[in-house]
């Protein structure tokens, strides 16, 4: 006990933060592992992600990591308090952790500053993580400036006191616990941020795939389908001039549908568009829709708001206007007018691709979430309307898949498209619309927490026998397949 007392008589106080930090950081780091991921450590919020969305893309396991690799340091700076510069080491690490955290954090603040957590996660344990390893790295930040003995000359009379082997195991030991903490952490964070990073790019790496290996699903079978579909009427030639007034007590405007089933008219523009936000960790999507018919109304739904009105493509100003021809009038925009609050003027603007158009809308997740008014706005993606007469299944890759009898083969990847008329063509709207089968096997599809509102987690095929089997899928009396190869 005396030795122990003489050998803290001449420390400092940022000796004693030093001891603190050491344990207060691995307590925290244990604690961090512990929590972090777990989505039942906490009554009333199970099912949802501790750290919110945006953390699956940055590697928080190196928040740990370099918590722990600063604990190690601090603990050598207690066995050679004389080397003071290790401290800066422990300071850098701690630092490494508050920054990684500072990127998980400032969605959490966003959140709170629009009064919308986008992110979700959990609020609370996440701002505990940030006020302690804001607090640790402070600490360590004082303690390097306070030093470790009263007088400078008392720590290396203290290291002379140590002689032999005894010396020689102090601070072999130290630097071989100080080298361990900042290599260790390093080559991990460095392999946990790589991996993070390429999943992450899955998607965008496919979607950026090799021209070469991208596939035009429009064959000369597909061609002969859409020549043999029996559908004449031609969108692009419908021209709707805007008037001075819009008459809404119309007893037409008051039957237009609100859904894209009208008897007598056809369907000139059709908008699609949906909405995730994530209110209290449901990340279900509200969906819109809007149907321009060839009579110059439109009718559609914004989540649970219902809306009609007319809509136009010839504005008063066109430049080619002339009323007193009509098919000389210019289409020039692409409008909807209402008298419904709210969705007074929707307003599409041309883009190229599938889509010909880009609109946003009024959503009230109020009514949606069944409480007070949540304004917002979604954007709506329209194209002029043509039926969609086939589909396909884009496996990103012109190579026919090979596996195993019995084996899961992940084809969550794969994308159900819809062909119109006109050729164009798109991935399915609502994928998890679409049913799948397979030939002599099963094709099984998970949902988000078990609910198919909430999106599709994975699609695994397995095959009973061996051969070129097909995995097909069916959509809106549609029905398309692809084959694979299975082998014994």
């Amino acid at each position: 006990m005396n030795k122990i007392k003489d050998y803290l008589k001449n420390k400092t106080i940022g000796y004693y933060i030093v001891a603190a930090l050491a344990l207060v950081a691995l307590i925290f780091g244990i604690f961090f592992f512990i929590s972090y991921n777990n989505t039942t450590l906490f009554p009333g919020v199970e099912n949802t992600p501790t750290m919110g969305n945006k953390a699956a893309g940055l590697a928080v396991e190196t928040i740990g990591i370099f918590v722990f690799a600063g604990a190690a340091v601090e603990i050598a700076v207690l066995v050679v308090p004389q080397y003071r510069f290790l401290q800066i080491i422990a300071v850098l690490m701690f630092g490494l952790a508050f920054m990684k955290d500072v990127n998980v954090i400032a969605d959490f603040f966003a959140g709170i500053a629009n009064n919308v957590m986008y992110n979700g996660g959990n609020v609370g344990l996440n701002f505990f993580y940030f006020i302690v390893l804001f607090l640790i790295l402070a600490f360590s930040i004082v303690a390097a400036f306070f030093g470790f003995f009263k007088k400078e000359e008392e720590g290396t009379q203290e290291m002379k006191n140590v002689k032999g082997t005894a010396n020689v195991i102090k601070l072999g030991s130290s630097a071989v616990l100080v080298l361990a903490a900042v290599l260790v952490s390093s080559i991990v964070s460095s392999s946990l941020t790589k991996t993070t990073g390429s999943n992450s790019n899955t998607g965008s790496s496919s979607s950026q795939k090799k021209e070469e290996d991208k596939i035009n699903p429009i064959t000369p079978e597909i061609e002969q389908i859409a020549a043999d579909y029996d559908y004449s009427f031609d969108p692009l030639s419908v021209v709707f001039e805007q008037q001075e007034e819009w008459n809404y007590s119309d007893s037409t405007l008051s039957s237009v549908p609100y859904n894209g089933t009208r008897a007598g008219s056809n369907l000139v523009y059709y908008f699609e568009g949906a909405y995730s936000e994530g209110y209290q960790g449901d990340y279900s999507p509200t969906y819109c829709y809007l149907y321009l018919w060839d009579d110059g109304f439109f009718g559609g739904t914004s989540g649970k708001d219902n809306v009609r009105g007319y809509w136009y493509n010839s504005s008063l100003d066109a430049p080619e206007d002339d009323p007193s021809t009509p098919e000389n009038e210019a289409i020039d925009c692409l409008c909807m007018v209402s008298n419904i609050a709210h969705f007074e003027s929707i307003s599409g603007v041309a883009k190229q691709g599938f889509y010909n158009y880009q609109a946003y809308m009024y959503l009230d997740m109020g009514k949606v979430w069944n409480q007070g008014t949540n304004a917002r706005s979604i954007i709506m993606n329209g194209y002029a309307y043509y039926p969609e007469v086939a589909l396909y299944v884009d496996s990103h890759t012109k190579q026919q898949l090979t596996c195993k009898v019995n084996e899961d083969v992940d084809i969550s990847a794969w994308t159900p498209s819809r062909i119109l008329k006109n050729l164009t063509y798109s991935s399915v709207f609502i994928q998890s619309d679409v049913n799948w089968s397979a030939e002599d096997g099963t094709v099984t599809v998970s949902y988000v927490d078990g609910n198919k509102n909430k999106g599709i987690s994975s699609i695994i095929a397995k095959f009973t026998s061996a051969g070129e089997k097909d995995i097909t899928i069916s959509w809106n009396g549609l029905t398309a397949s692809i084959t694979v190869n299975v082998e014994e």
